[in-house]
């Protein structure tokens, strides 16, 4: 296990990645996110590995039927023969609404999924994200990157975790996988005082925030959130863990999330040249790291790691840190803390399932 630098950064991007061979068949999965992008293309991935039932999520029902069409039409266009990247029947695929910036709209998802759903939850990938280069506040009064990349992602989490944690076998563990990014290795300065912070969730949510820095900074800081949830959950898991709970960079791709940032023309051209210049990965390419996470045989190598490349590599070193591992456990419990008051169920499925300490 090695820290990713630039030069291996920039080294890895122009790599193939491997896809494992591993079936999901008899498999629940369920892909946050799916309709664009690396999700829909991890979608496509796993969907080809025959599993019971795919759940797709979009942000609202127009788009779910746009993902159940787009699907169906993929597969009425190839030849019977053809070896082409298609997805398997559409007995075994569905498509949900999920909106993460309404808690009430994860709760929602929850409750559909106990009533419609299987009694089980093999594999969990919370892939979709936003990027505002305009500070927002949603319904729930939470800044949107907060909200959108970290809590509402980790309210989910927990509240399938009983799910997970019950269609796992001692030889076949249940993954969840949080999509972050290699941004977060460069939140670390945001986060400079905070053991002076009252409330350090209320704190990033404010506007004045990296004010005075560049508009990346604040959705560097929601992907590191991510890695130290991963980070905080695994260590609160049993040994061995039913369940493995990966950190996932996709590397740098063309991707839908910096649709906000190319709807200025000036931005749009920069954004094309960075993108040339580091050799920007397709999403079916950075959708592979996904997929391996998912899937791999290795699945106790990756509990409580970060990945990229389809290897595990470090984390930034602030989480590392005695200061970055106590504001971990601090953001840990100021997290159930918070989602305990928008569903009971989160402190009880907390007290049942998982260890109070992370040591």
């Amino acid at each position: 296990m090695g820290k990713l630098s630039f030069w291996r950064f920039f080294g890895e991007q122009g790599r193939d990645l491997p896809l494992p061979r591993e079936s999901v068949d008899g498999k629940t999965v369920v892909i946050a996110g799916a309709n664009v992008g690396l999700g829909f293309e991890a979608s496509v991935h796993v969907a080809n590995k025959k599993p019971n039932l795919l759940i797709a999520t979009c942000r609202d029902t127009t788009k779910c039927k746009q993902t159940l069409e787009s699907r169906c039409n993929a597969l009425s266009s190839t030849p019977p023969n053809s070896h082409a990247r298609v997805l398997s029947s559409p007995r075994t695929f569905d498509s949900w609404p999920l909106e993460l910036s309404s808690f009430d709209n994860v709760r929602s998802f929850v409750d559909r999924f106990d009533a419609e759903g299987p009694e089980r939850l093999n594999i969990l990938v919370a892939n979709a994200g936003t990027f505002k280069p305009a500070y927002t506040r949603t319904q729930d009064d939470w800044e949107i990157m907060l909200q959108v990349n970290y809590l509402s992602f980790a309210l989910l989490s927990i509240l399938l975790l009983p799910y997970l944690l019950h269609s796992a076998t001692c030889d076949d563990p249940s993954r969840l996988v949080l999509v972050s990014s290699l941004g977060h290795y460069l939140a670390g300065p945001l986060l400079t005082g905070s053991r002076n912070w009252d409330h350090v969730l209320g704190a990033i949510s404010a506007e004045k925030l990296g004010a005075s820095g560049l508009v990346p900074s604040r959705y560097n800081l929601s992907k590191m959130l991510q890695v130290a949830f991963v980070r905080e959950l695994a260590a609160r898991l049993p040994s061995p863990t039913p369940l493995v709970v990966t950190a996932v960079d996709p590397g740098f791709c063309h991707s839908s999330l910096q649709r906000e940032l190319e709807k200025y023309c000036l931005l749009r051209m920069i954004l094309a040249f960075v993108k040339w210049l580091l050799r920007a990965r397709t999403s079916e390419m950075g959708s592979r790291n996904i997929v391996h996470a998912a899937l791999a045989t290795n699945a106790q190598d990756l509990h409580g790691k970060y990945m990229s490349s389809c290897e595990v590599v470090e984390e930034c070193d602030y989480l590392l840190s005695a200061e970055g591992k106590a504001f971990s456990e601090r953001l840990w419990w100021e997290t159930i803390e918070v989602l305990s008051k928008v569903d009971d169920r989160v402190s009880q499925i907390v007290s049942t399932y998982l260890r109070a300490s992370s040591t």
